[in-house]
């Protein structure tokens, strides 16, 4: 019989997923995410971070956040992120449930766009994460 996701989250000795970006671990050889919170995180840095045409066999899959960054400035660059990001994590992490976006720029360097998302799983709702990404594409978790 097939576990449940919250059975999963709660057993020490399974996975969910692999974690981004690849790398090996001590114990496997891919690092691997203990739980659906974790994999949601990784999940929607991944396709933030992927470029559409990017990936083999899903053309259509990534956000163009990177594109959006270069256009022209015309005063409506927050709107224009936030939009692409609910588009893409709609279309391709339905249980992901984005809360808040923020956009700035850094104090050091006017040029460098930086956007804020802080979201939940239908999973898990009532726990919010959040995700910071810069243009220059390092992703953090708050």
């Amino acid at each position: 019989m097939a576990s449940s996701a919250r059975e999963i989250d709660l057993d020490p000795r399974k996975y969910v997923g692999l974690s981004f970006p690849l790398r090996s671990d001590n114990n496997n050889d891919f690092a691997l995410t203990k739980n659906s919170l974790q994999q949601a995180q990784h999940n929607l840095k991944n396709l933030l971070l992927t470029y559409p045409g990017e990936r083999v066999g899903q053309p259509d899959f990534g956000s163009r956040l990177r594109a959006i960054c270069f256009e022209p400035d015309d005063g409506d660059l927050p709107e224009k992120l936030q939009a692409e990001i609910l588009r893409a994590v709609g279309l391709w992490l339905p249980y992901i449930n984005i809360i808040e976006v923020n956009t700035f720029t850094d104090a050091g360097d006017e040029n460098r766009v930086i956007v804020s998302i802080k979201y939940a799983t239908t999973l898990d709702p009532e726990t919010l994460q959040s995700i910071t990404v810069d243009a220059g594409y390092t992703a953090t978790r708050s």
